[in-house]
């Protein structure tokens, strides 16, 4: 079965807000065996919507619609389904009757654009919506099961599971009768440290294009993800997962949407050691994505933004002559750092990066990019420099996804 996903609303085509919601439904989709055939992003245009409804109905057997189902004069996408199914709009009493239930619960008088959202195609089903006002819908465009959801993350993800999946997952099964419909995998491997076109060699011969399973990548911040697509046994993908691992060795942190700070913790648990970061040019980036882990308080110390020159005097201990001597961007300094809060805090480990992230401040001895690091424990500091390019956003992000790989190879040994 085929399936095709469209994402509706004017900001995401102005590029106001970012499309966040076709890889999900498409993963949701693969994993009950359908083969997503594209991707449409579409602006809040009830004959433009309509219209991308019908061609989807010709081509696929589902379409999974995401936004346009508020309260709002924009919010069209009522409109445009009842045009592509050929039918008037009407109030639906189960919609209703939603409307009127969340209104009790919270001693609210629904207002004439909410009432809105009762109106729904005739024939159309209702998609119970838990946490928000607008129900989802369910109905048919020619031979194509048609799902409309509303934008609202938490809504959207609670209903495609809760409501979507396993409706085509009933599809799947009456279509396949009695046997196992074949599912579509897809198995990520996580990686850092080797440039993209390392991992590209080295994977080579199973990335090429006529080969099964499909093997690609992606990259984001230094961390170079290779996709295992099939349609097949688990068996293959599994036999592709151990190869991509065993080549890449070390540079594989994780698999799925595992993160570097995840496998740190992880790794800070089991080992039983504890942490204090000093961060400069990352601004608590670090920090910040290790606060994101559940129970991180166990191993991590401290965390100080030393950004000024006084501040890494005064809170970390680094002495003036060297800031004098070497400049706040160089490795004394940031061995300092890292061998400073490390003794202040009596963690087991210090970390200390120091940087300039842009987009002034470099020289042509010190560019924009350009970032220290040091790890201090109890067999030493090793320090090294990494020098990155990109706007500053993309040099804290890099720098702080550096620093976390730093600390996984120094604590696995």
């Amino acid at each position: 079965m085929r399936a095709i996903v469209l994402s509706i609303g004017r900001e995401l085509v102005s590029g106001l807000r970012p499309e966040a919601h076709a890889a999900a439904v498409a993963r949701a989709l693969g994993a009950v065996g359908l083969s997503v055939l594209r991707h449409e992003t579409l602006d809040d245009d009830v004959r433009a919507v309509a219209a991308a409804l019908r061609r989807a109905a010709e081509e696929a057997d589902v379409v999974v619609a995401t936004g346009g189902l508020g309260p709002t004069l924009d919010d069209g996408t009522r409109e445009a389904l009842a045009e592509a199914m050929g039918v008037p709009l009407q109030e639906h009493p189960a919609a209703e009757a939603h409307l009127e239930a969340w209104a009790r619960a919270r001693r609210k008088i629904l207002s004439a654009s909410n009432r809105r959202q009762a109106m729904l195609p005739h024939g159309a089903e209702v998609l119970a919506n838990p946490i928000g006002t607008a129900v989802g819908i369910a109905a048919r465009v020619g031979r194509a099961r048609v799902f409309c959801l509303p934008g609202v993350p938490a809504e959207m993800h609670r209903m495609l599971a809760e409501e979507v999946v396993p409706a085509i997952r009933r599809l799947v099964v009456g279509e396949q009768g009695t046997r196992a419909a074949p599912r579509s995998i897809v198995r990520t491997i996580r990686t850092f440290g080797l440039a993209e076109s390392i991992v590209g060699e080295r994977l080579a011969d199973l990335m090429a294009p006529d080969r099964r399973p499909r093997i690609g990548t992606t990259v984001g911040a230094g961390i170079i993800d290779v996709h295992i697509y099939a349609f097949v046994a688990p068996e293959a993908v599994e036999a592709d997962a151990a190869e991509v691992r065993r080549r890449l060795g070390d540079a594989v942190f994780g698999e799925g949407e595992e993160r570097l700070e995840e496998v740190v913790a992880a790794i800070l648990a089991r080992k039983k050691r504890t942490l204090a970061v000093a961060e400069s040019c990352t601004g608590g980036l670090v920090a910040a994505k290790l606060v994101n882990v559940p129970g991180i308080s166990a191993y991590l110390e401290e965390a100080v933004v030393a950004y000024s020159d006084a501040s890494k005097v005064r809170s970390v201990g680094v002495l003036e002559c060297l800031i004098r001597e070497h400049g706040a961007v160089s490795e004394a300094v940031a061995r300092a750092m890292a061998e400073g809060i490390r003794r202040r805090t009596g963690a087991d480990i210090g970390l200390g990066l120091t940087g300039i992230a842009g987009p002034g401040g470099g020289t042509p001895e010190k560019p924009v990019g350009t970032v220290w690091f040091a790890l201090a424990d109890a067999a030493g500091t090793p320090a090294t420099r990494e020098v990155f390019a990109g706007d500053r956003a993309f040099i804290r992000q890099r720098a702080a996804n550096h620093a976390l790989n730093l600390l996984r190879v120094r604590l696995m040994g």
